[in-house]
C-alpha cells in the first residue's frame, strides 16, 4: 500500500490524461461534497529549451512521495513544519495545488522554486487583469457576490478618479455587497483590486490574488479554472512573443575575435490606444513599488512627446533590462540572464499601467 501522507485530497493512486480531466475531477469531487476544504492553486510558467527539464529541477528542491504520470505530490518542510504540495506537469503552464500557509510556508518553498529557477516563472496579474476578470464572471453569473475585496491607489495613479484622484488609498472591504461597494469605489476613487472574493450561492467560492494564487474555497472549480486557464492562455502568448527578444554576441569580418559585441534585439508590447503623457510621468515611482520586485536605475522622461527610456533592475537576480518607446510600443530589450519571470513582470506592469488592452508582439 502507498503512503497517503499529505494527500489531502485523496489522489493517491490516480492518474489523469490531462489537466482538464484533472480538474473535471476535483469539480465533481467538491461539487457532490467528497472533498472539503481549501486549497490554493499556483501556476508556473515553464520556458525551458526542454519542458521534460522541470521534473528534475523540481525534484532538487522537493522530495516527491508520489508520482503517477503527469501528477506529483511533494514534501518540504518549514520551520521543521512539513509543507505537501501537488503538482501537474505541462509543458508550458505547471500547476501547484497547496493547503500551505500563504504567510509563511509558500513563499520560501513554492514561490522561492519560481523566482529562483532559470527560465521558469510566476503567472502573475495585474490589478487591471483582476478587474477585467471581475467583469467577465459579474457576466456570465448574474447573482454572483464579492464578499471580500483589497483594492489600493496610489498617490500618481494614472487611473481616472472622480474625487481628490492625489489621494492615496487602500481598502479592505467584507460585506455581502461588496460588488456594489466596488464599482462605487471604483469609479470615485479611483482604485483597483490586488485581491477579489467570488461567491456564487450554492456554486462556487474561490478567491483571486495579484500574486497569482487561485484560492478555491467550497463548491466546483468549474468557474475558477476558466479564468485561471484564461491567464494561461494570456500568458503563453506573452512568453511567445517574449521569447523573440534575445541577446548575444555578433560576429563581424572587419573586428578581430576578442573584439566581437553583444546585440539585444527587443520585443515589444503595443498600446492601441497610444502611449499618454501622465503614466510617463508617475512610471519611475509606479515601477519601483515592491510588488513588481524592480529598481529603476536610470530613467529619461519626455512626457510632453510621449517618449520615454527606462533602465531596470531585477531585485532578485540583479539583471539589468531597458524599456524604450517606439511609437505606440514599448520596446523591452533583454539581456544575457533576462528570465521569464522578469519579463512577464514587465509586460504586467505595463498592463497595469498604461493599457490593459495592450498586446505583445514581435519587433520586424
Amino acid at each position: 500500500m502507498s503512503d497517503t501522507t499529505g494527500d489531502f485530497l485523496g489522489l493517491s493512486g490516480l492518474e489523469f490524461e490531462s489537466r482538464e480531466s484533472f480538474i473535471s475531477y476535483l469539480d465533481q469531487q467538491y461539487r457532490q461534497e467528497k472533498l472539503t476544504g481549501s486549497f490554493n492553486i499556483i501556476a508556473a510558467v515553464n520556458n525551458l529549451d526542454d519542458p521534460a527539464k522541470f521534473a528534475p529541477l523540481l525534484k532538487q528542491r522537493f522530495n516527491v512521495l508520489e508520482e503517477n504520470d503527469d501528477l506529483l505530490r511533494i514534501h518540504t518542510t518549514v520551520d521543521e513544519e512539513p509543507v505537501y504540495s501537488y503538482i501537474f506537469l505541462d509543458n508550458t503552464a505547471p500547476i501547484f495545488l497547496t493547503n500551505a500557509n500563504k504567510t509563511d510556508q509558500i513563499p520560501p518553498t513554492i514561490i522561492r522554486f519560481l523566482q529562483e529557477t532559470q527560465n521558469v516563472g510566476r503567472l502573475m496579474l495585474s490589478k487591471r487583469e483582476i478587474d477585467e476578470t471581475r467583469k467577465a464572471i459579474v457576466s456570465e453569473h448574474e447573482n454572483v457576490m464579492i464578499p471580500f475585496f483589497s483594492a489600493r491607489r496610489s498617490a500618481d495613479e494614472p487611473i481616472t478618479a472622480q474625487r481628490r484622484p492625489d489621494t492615496e488609498r487602500s481598502i479592505q472591504y467584507r460585506a455581502n455587497d461588496g460588488l456594489e461597494t466596488y464599482r462605487e469605489m471604483r469609479y470615485n476613487y479611483g482604485v483597483l483590486p490586488s485581491i477579489m472574493t467570488f461567491e456564487c450561492p450554492n456554486q462556487f467560492k474561490f478567491k483571486i490574488k495579484s500574486d497569482g494564487t487561485f484560492v478555491h474555497s467550497k463548491g466546483g472549480l468549474e468557474t475558477l479554472w476558466g479564468c485561471l486557464k484564461q491567464e494561461i492562455e494570456r500568458v503563453e502568448e506573452v512568453v511567445r512573443y517574449a521569447n523573440t527578444g534575445s541577446y548575444e554576441q555578433t560576429e563581424s569580418a572587419f573586428i578581430s575575435e576578442e573584439e566581437q559585441f553583444t546585440v539585444s534585439r527587443p520585443w515589444a508590447v503595443e498600446i492601441e490606444e497610444g502611449i499618454s503623457a501622465e503614466p510617463i510621468k508617475s512610471l519611475p515611482t509606479q515601477l519601483n513599488s515592491s510588488f513588481w520586485e524592480f529598481s529603476v536605475a536610470d530613467c529619461y522622461l519626455q512626457p510632453e512627446i510621449r517618449s520615454f527610456e527606462a533602465e531596470v533592475i531585477d531585485d532578485t537576480t540583479q539583471e539589468r533590462t531597458t524599456m524604450k518607446t517606439k511609437g505606440n510600443d514599448i520596446r523591452i530589450y533583454p539581456r544575457e540572464f533576462t528570465d521569464v519571470d522578469q519579463s512577464l513582470r514587465l509586460y504586467n506592469f505595463i498592463s497595469d499601467h498604461f493599457d490593459a488592452d495592450c498586446k505583445p508582439k514581435k519587433v520586424a
